[in-house]
C-alpha cells in the first residue's frame, strides 16, 4: 500500500477512484492537501524501530518510494509496509482539511480558497493508533 498523491496521471485517477470530490482539477492544491494530510498522520503515528523511524523521517521530508526503496537498497534491510489504516486516515484527513478551506463566509481566498486549520479528529485518531478494548489497570 501507497501514499495518496499527485505525483503522475495513475496516483491522480487513484485518489479520484477513492475520493469522488478530490479538487483534481487543481493538482498542485489536492497535492498540497494529500502531502500535510501525510504528514499529519505520520506524526501521530506510534513510533516504532529504528528503521522505521528512518522511514518516517524520509516520508515525513516528502521522499517519494522510489528514494525510500533506495534507502532499503542501500542498508540491505527490508522497510516496514505502510498499515493500511495510515493511508486511510491520510485520506480521512486530506477530506477534512479541503471542507475546512471552502468558502467561510466572505472570505474567500485565493482561487476560491480559505483556510481554517483542522487537527486530526479523534475518529482519525482512533483509526491511526486503534484502542484495545481491554480496561488499563494500572
Amino acid at each position: 500500500m501507497d501514499w495518496y498523491s499527485t505525483y503522475d496521471g495513475s496516483q491522480v485517477h487513484r485518489i479520484e477512484e477513492a475520493w469522488s470530490d478530490a479538487p483534481t482539477d487543481n493538482e498542485e492544491l489536492c497535492g498540497m492537501l494529500l502531502d500535510t494530510a501525510r504528514v499529519q498522520v505520520v506524526a501521530y503515528a506510534a513510533t516504532g524501530e529504528p528503521l522505521e523511524q528512518v522511514v518516517n523521517l524520509l516520508e515525513r521530508l516528502g521522499y517519494p518510494a522510489s528514494k525510500i526503496a533506495a534507502v532499503q537498497a542501500e542498508l540491505g534491510e527490508d522497510l516496514p509496509e505502510i498499515p493500511p489504516r495510515y493511508v486511510f486516515a491520510q485520506l480521512m484527513q486530506a477530506k477534512n482539511l479541503y471542507n475546512a478551506g471552502r468558502i467561510v463566509g466572505d472570505s474567500i481566498g485565493p482561487d476560491g480558497f480559505s483556510f481554517v486549520p483542522r487537527p486530526l479528529s479523534k475518529e482519525i485518531q482512533k483509526v491511526i493508533r486503534p484502542q484495545s478494548g481491554v480496561a488499563h489497570v494500572w
